[in-house]
């Protein structure tokens, strides 16, 4: 088919077909913040800012590398829409400042800013993907991190990448059931 001749429709499905809902990237995310969940335990809170402030900078690179093994096609070059994802995941590198002023005045807020922050950026992948798992990955994560790191302050390093967590893996299972209804 003809890239001018595609509808907006298509490229959504081809999207979804190629990236599978980017699942990937979520696979990524709950892994790096099933790890920062233990940090707590292991290291002071200096340092456990500095993880998660980096840290946050990996979860993309390794979600391609798993994008790999998996034979899943996040970034292609024929889909308008992969640019316009890419362009919604970079537009995260303008909250590094303000991740940067919070573990400057309030460390203990990191957690939930960065959760508010970071799981606001999914909302537009609902309609990207077509996908409800993306509203609730954004609702499940946003709130959690208000509850969590704006009430339980003391406990936030250990019980926001817990729920982020889970929050993302139960994404992960939404996106499979959604996969597996598109494909019937």
């Amino acid at each position: 088919m003809n890239y001018l001749n595609k509808t907006l429709e298509q490229f959504q499905t081809d999207m979804i077909l190629a990236a599978k809902k980017g699942f990937p990237i979520l696979l990524s995310g709950s892994i790096i913040f099933l790890l920062f969940t233990f940090l707590p335990f292991v290291l002071p809170l200096k340092p456990v800012c500095l993880i998660w402030i980096l840290g946050m900078s990996a979860i993309f690179p390794f979600g391609l590398v798993l994008c790999k093994m998996m034979n899943v096609h996040l970034l292609s070059t024929d889909n308008p829409l992969s640019v316009l994802g890419g362009m919604i995941a970079a537009a995260q590198a303008f909250f590094i400042p303000v991740f940067i002023l919070v573990y400057r005045h309030m460390p203990e807020y990191l957690p939930f800013t960065i959760g508010l922050l970071g799981g606001s950026h999914f909302l537009p992948y609902m309609w990207i993907y077509r996908s409800k798992a993306y509203l609730f990955i954004t609702l499940g994560t946003c709130s959690s991190a208000l509850v969590l790191g704006g009430y339980f302050v003391e406990q936030a390093f250990t019980l926001v990448p817990l729920a982020t967590s889970i929050v993302y893996a139960i994404g992960i299972l939404l996106i499979f059931k959604e996969l597996k209804t598109d494909a019937v």
